[in-house]
């Protein structure tokens, strides 16, 4: 995430353009994640009510705002979504391993981000420019972890902050 707002830049103009893809980039694809009850996004979101429905036709809505502050300090808002009732609901042990009512998190900021990163990744021009990043980039990388002996890299966060960027 705080890569892509770096990318972005403070006035939210782009500094450059970026082919990152997020964390579950490539499992978001698969068939058995588009199929999955305890994805939101295979839920039907009612945007006029602020609600989702879940595969169960209950409504799942807006209950309140929270912000987290992530393991380098980033602060990031959540939208937070309460089912009113699961307790007699059938999917639940499918839906969720909470013992009370199922909640979604959502950080909107992120799932636009990730819409914007998705779209440059799928792009017929970006494509080829990135399958030729991972076979350039990794490459290196794969020299230096097994030809150096470096076994750790940074590579998140603020690295000024860290406290090795690079161990041995």
């Amino acid at each position: 995430m705080e890569s892509y707002l770096y990318a972005i830049g403070e006035e939210r103009e782009p500094r450059f353009d970026y082919l990152i893809p997020y964390n579950t980039y490539l499992k978001d694809k698969t068939r058995t994640y588009k199929n999955d009850i305890r994805n939101p996004k295979n839920w039907t979101y009612l945007e006029h009510d602020d609600q989702f429905i879940c595969p169960n036709g209950r409504k799942v809505v807006f209950k309140t705002y929270k912000n987290k502050k992530n393991t380098s300090g980033h602060i990031q808002s959540y939208k937070i979504y309460e089912c009113k009732d699961c307790s007699d609901c059938p999917l639940k042990a499918r839906c969720t391993k909470a013992k009370g009512n199922r909640q979604v998190h959502l950080n909107m900021i992120y799932e636009e981000m990730k819409t914007k990163a998705k779209r440059a990744l799928e792009s017929e021009e970006n494509a080829e420019i990135y399958a030729r990043r991972k076979v350039e980039v990794e490459s290196v990388f794969g020299h230096i972890k097994g030809n150096r002996s470096f076994r750790r890299l940074f590579s998140g966060g603020n690295p000024t902050n860290a406290k090795s960027v690079v161990e041995k």
